[in-house]
């Protein structure tokens, strides 16, 4: 477990690392939302817009792809390596997150029906089972079943198959981690953290004034952005741990990604 967390934390502690996403991350999320506000009246905004919607993605995938082969071996000497341009890598990204939205998509879809499993459930539970409210409980129970499908269930079936591609190990070395108990324990903390807690920090409004809650959300978003960032970093250290231990050493998948 020690070596574990030796190996995630050591994403955050690489300065360069955490400014890049700090500061490319930020860009990408102003960028895509002033190209939602591109005109389309001419030929030349279209070309201009389906350009600039490349570019965004590109700089994506090239940014979390190769953070993610950086997770697999977090030593100084292989950020340079890990950074390199590999379009094998952002084709394996951007296949994964397909593939990955497309299940979030299909899971949020049964969240419209909710009430109807709820019904269900109720009317098939024994007496001693139903809540006193009536299937108003139900509904609560399938919406964070859901929840749990929806944000940690699914990430974390497929980010390791993701992760084991994207650094050039095998498909069952990504299986494999999903069979250590100690990858869903750690993955259940950054996913609170990222998810759970970013969340209730953005709900929280604190402050009477406009000015007060004007500077609060500032801060909120200012603090939800930094907690998100190192998250996602230390779920990328993660899955390089558990996918580089699948069957190759760190070293040697590190090397078959900067090959």
């Amino acid at each position: 477990m020690r070596d574990l967390l030796r190996h995630s934390l050591a994403m955050l502690r690489d300065f360069r690392l955490v400014g890049l996403h700090l500061i490319l991350n930020a860009a990408l999320l102003v960028s895509a939302s002033f190209w939602l506000l591109i005109p389309e009246e001419h030929v030349w905004q279209l070309i201009f817009a389906a350009l600039s919607a490349v570019l965004i993605i590109v700089v994506f995938l090239w940014l979390h792809s190769a953070t993610l082969v950086y997770g697999a071996n977090p030593i100084r000497s292989e950020f340079r390596g890990a950074f390199a341009l590999r379009l094998a890598r952002m084709f394996w990204l951007l296949i994964g997150c397909i593939a990955l939205f497309w299940c979030m998509r299909v899971v949020d879809g049964w969240m419209d029906h909710r009430w109807q499993i709820a019904g269900y459930l109720y009317s098939k539970a024994p007496s001693s089972l139903r809540p006193i409210g009536g299937e108003n409980g139900y509904v609560n129970l399938v919406e964070y079943a859901f929840s749990i499908l929806l944000w940690y269930v699914l990430p974390l079936a497929l980010l390791p198959i993701v992760a084991a591609r994207v650094v050039g190990a095998r498909v069952r070395d990504g299986l494999r981690a999903l069979s250590h108990w100690r990858y869903w324990v750690a993955m259940a903390i950054t996913s609170a953290v990222g998810v759970w807690l970013t969340s209730l920090i953005l709900e929280w409004i604190p402050g009477k004034t406009l000015r007060q809650q004007t500077t609060s959300l500032v801060l909120r978003l200012a603090v939800v952005y930094a907690l998100a960032t190192a998250a996602w970093l230390v779920t990328a250290g993660l899955l390089g741990y558990f996918v580089a231990r699948g069957g190759d050493s760190s070293a040697d998948v590190a090397g078959k990604a900067a090959a």
